[in-house]
């Protein structure tokens, strides 16, 4: 596919513009399971693959073309589609729940509600004025919303888990805390390394309730809130994008929790996007956004990282880039 070149400003605009249809494409070709049934069976006919998916509306076939022209489908022969090697991106084992999801209500709505967020003296969340309660107080009270959630952030982390585990150093590990953890994908590939520790998943208790029965013998599942205390005596706490759901002051008092928390020698590791200097449309850019709107939250540049980790005590030992854009620093 050769990229879009627009002759004019406005033509450059409407491609801008039409950034929503481009993602519900793919999201909605990820959410009916289409390319992970193209994976298993191969090139499909489409009356077929629509009955595969439970598909009833002539609406399916402008969807599958819509496919074809993003890259993650091809039409050959005429009416029969099939996978590329983009388009296995949006099956169910890589980035495919993660894909769902943002095309979902839970995540979508709240996007149409950006501008009332900015004008609201009362600040509150984009998320909040779609459905009327804070992301995580929602999720709590919609087990399906939160089940979809949680896998689009298992979809996430293990698509960065293997980058972020061949930097980390657990040889000594012992004691393992993964804190806001979610379902234990990133903890369990860093038990992979770290063979002689023991886990400990820490989240709330609606996500270690789902994970609970999923953990191997090693893990132990704890249910609580780090804004009031985190499990004791771990030798290396993961904080994998956490921090930034939160402003300053929350994001310190968990870092002040797992400083307090910790082992003798004790590591915290962090995980989040970085603001660079400029103002480069990058992915740390997006989800600057994506936080406030879901959260409150935001992303930080170098120097605000830093202020926040000086602010506790702790220092950097040692950070490196991830290839998504994410960065991962160790503190002591």
């Amino acid at each position: 596919m050769s990229g879009f070149e627009p002759s004019n400003d406005a033509e450059w605009l409407l491609h801008e513009l039409g950034g929503m249809h481009r993602s519900q494409v793919l999201s909605t070709l990820a959410a009916l399971g289409v390319p992970d049934k193209l994976k298993a069976d191969g090139p499909t006919p489409r009356l077929d693959l629509m009955a595969r998916v439970d598909s009833f509306q002539d609406g399916f076939e402008s969807l599958l073309r819509a496919g074809v022209g993003l890259g993650v489908l091809r039409e050959d022969p005429p009416d029969t589609f099939a996978l590329t090697a983009r388009g296995e991106q949006l099956c169910s084992d890589r980035l495919g729940a993660f894909a769902s999801f943002l095309g979902s209500s839970t995540q979508w709505d709240p996007w149409s509600r950006l501008r009332d967020s900015l004008r609201d003296d009362e600040s509150r969340t984009a998320f909040e004025h779609a459905h009327r309660q804070p992301l995580y107080e929602w999720l709590a009270k919609h087990p399906a919303a939160a089940a979809e959630y949680d896998a689009a952030i298992d979809a996430f982390t293990r698509h960065e888990a293997e980058a972020i585990v061949a930097q980390l150093d657990v040889a000594d590990a012992r004691r393992i805390v993964d804190v806001g953890g979610g379902r234990g994908a990133l903890l369990l590939a860093v038990l992979a390394k770290a063979t002689a520790a023991r886990g400990v998943l820490f989240d709330l208790p609606h996500v270690v309730d789902a994970a609970r029965a999923e953990l191997p013998e090693r893990v132990e599942a704890v249910a609580g809130s780090f804004v009031s205390d985190v499990p004791a005596g771990g030798d290396v706490y993961l904080l994998k994008h956490v921090l930034h759901n939160w402003a300053d002051g929350v994001a310190a008092l968990i870092l002040s929790r797992c400083k307090a928390a910790g082992a003798d020698g004790g590591r915290i590791v962090v995980i989040d996007a970085v603001l660079s200097p400029d103002n480069r449309p990058d992915l740390a850019r997006m989800l600057d956004l994506e936080m406030r709107v879901l959260c409150g939250g935001r992303e930080r540049r170098r120097v605000e990282l830093r202020r926040l980790f000086h602010g506790v005590g702790l220092q950097i030992e040692r950070e490196h880039a991830l290839p998504t854009g994410s960065w991962v620093f160790e503190l002591r």
